[in-house]
């Protein structure tokens, strides 16, 4: 469902990636966990505990002690759920899973890994794990058990077993690790489903990187996204994104599509449409990837209003675009603005230090690539986009014409500085993952310094259903902007 796909871009995102111990991990926990807090029914005793764990979190997190940290909520979470938090309950919490290849060659092995995000209790006793090979669409294949179940002694970690795929096998999965206790105490819990593609594209993935390197375009503005074809596979295969939302084969097709272009010396992002590109960063030479949307309406002889969308946690270059059912691309097509929209480097990244600069060097991108009116450039984002298009335009604030924070919140003290640039300001009155108060304050502070806000608050208005109705109004809003003095 749509709403479930948008709610998980700021509450804890699935996926492999929070295989490592990081502040980023803890805080895609604490969202969790106060979304919890916020919307589960609870005893007085539940309210207490839960809150003393949250403090226990947040102080072995300013520690720097993540795993401690992730204990604690998880602890905390079990609390409210009224499940029971036994030494094996515990050490299974704890668990994280990794494959050596989440996009896997069928009828090659298959490594599967455990790891501790903390120490387990010494009363934690072994347990048995099965794994099950589970697809996708239920309807297209049956759930298959990989191997014998093995023991898992949580003294000896990290732990990792290897099965071997059929050739027969192939498509979108999940790998399941479901852990029991000794006899008599039954099942203790499952591990994080891990997302595996099986496909053999090693070949065309070797086929696509021959060409490139043959390239005699290889200066091209066009090259860096033709490369991250190739970037994204190994990151799919990495477990650092979903391999099953990737479609690898497409993005092999698209950038040879991208080479013939260039070899037949045409654009390959000719007129309008929505675009896939990318960028080789001048800060670590990583390739990261944007999106661009343009309107049927833009000419290169006239000038445009840019939109730069920042997507919330959990989200990527995609989320703007492919969610919220649609809107972004509707409404910026009827008013006839470009939108683009970064990655931000990391999910969680709240678009500070080096994503920040990932912003800009999309902003930059862009204005290289389309007539854009320094003039009318505008900046919005959603939940964790909200918070990054306020401390974004405090660091800018002479690039934007226009904001739009929806379900975000930020430092009023910073409001002053950009009282110069109209806002308008969403939020819902019953958002539990970001209370109504951090916009409220922000929009006080920005009217006591003078700026020009209009700030919609939307009675019994979620963290996520308040967001692509007003996509239509913001944009309008934005189109009644321009800066009267630019760069």
């Amino acid at each position: 469902m749509k709403i479930f796909r948008v709610a998980s871009f700021f509450v804890l995102a699935a996926s492999p990636a929070i295989y490592a111990q990081d502040a980023g991990m803890v805080l895609r926990t604490s969202v969790t966990y106060r979304t919890q807090r916020n919307s589960l029914q609870l005893t007085d005793e539940q309210k207490q505990q839960a809150d003393q764990l949250a403090r226990d979190a947040v102080q072995a997190n300013q520690a720097g002690k993540y795993g401690e940290a992730v204990r604690a909520y998880y602890h905390g979470l079990a609390v409210m759920r009224g499940a029971a938090w036994t030494p094996a309950s515990e050490c299974v919490a704890s668990f994280q899973g990794h494959l050596n290849h989440a996009v896997a060659e069928p009828g090659k092995p298959l490594t599967v890994q455990l790891s501790s995000l903390y120490s387990c209790a010494p009363a934690a006793p072994k347990l048995t794990l099965t794994l099950s090979l589970v697809p996708l669409k239920k309807d297209s294949a049956s759930e298959k058990i990989l191997g014998s179940p093995v023991i898992v002694d949580p003294a000896e970690m990290p732990f990792s077993t290897t099965i071997t795929l059929d050739r027969e096998t192939v498509g979108d999965y999940t790998v399941e690790m479901r852990l029991k206790g000794p006899e008599g105490e039954g099942g203790v819990g499952t591990v994080r489903p891990l997302p595996v593609h099986i496909e053999a594209l090693a070949a065309a993935a070797q086929d696509l990187r021959d060409r490139i390197a043959k390239s005699s375009k290889k200066t091209s503005p066009a090259m860096p996204t033709a490369e991250y074809a190739l970037a994204l596979y190994e990151r799919a295969d990495h477990g650092e994104v979903n391999p099953s939302a990737v479609h690898l084969s497409e993005q092999f097709a698209r950038a040879n599509q991208i080479l013939d272009a260039l070899d037949a010396g045409r654009d390959p992002f000719p007129g309008s449409g929505d675009f896939h590109k990318a960028y080789r960063s001048g800060v670590d030479q990583s390739l990261q990837p944007y999106r661009v949307f343009v309107p049927q309406a833009y000419s290169a002889s006239k000038p445009s209003g840019l939109v730069i969308a920042l997507h919330g946690m959990g989200g990527d270059e995609n989320s703007m675009f492919d969610s919220y059912s649609g809107a972004m691309k509707r409404e910026a097509e009827r008013v006839g603005l470009i939108v683009a929209c970064p990655k931000g480097l990391d999910s969680a990244s709240m678009y500070r230090d080096a994503a920040e600069k990932d912003v800009m060097n999309v902003l930059a991108e862009v204005r290289r690539d389309y007539n854009i009116d320094p003039g009318r450039i505008y900046l919005m984002g959603h939940s964790m986009g909200g918070y990054g298009t306020w401390s974004m335009s405090m660091n800018h604030p002479d690039v934007f014409a226009a904001l739009g924070p929806i379900s975000g919140g930020g430092n009023p003290a910073g409001m002053a500085r950009i009282a110069h640039i109209p806002e308008y300001v969403v939020h819902g009155d019953d958002d539990r993952t970001v209370p109504v108060t951090q916009s409220r304050i922000m929009v006080e502070a920005g009217k006591k310094a003078g700026a020009n806000i209009t700030y919609v608050e939307v009675p019994g208005g979620s963290h996520v259903s308040v967001a692509a109705p007003n996509f239509g109004p913001m944009l309008d809003f934005f189109v009644q902007q321009k800066k009267t003095k630019t760069e």
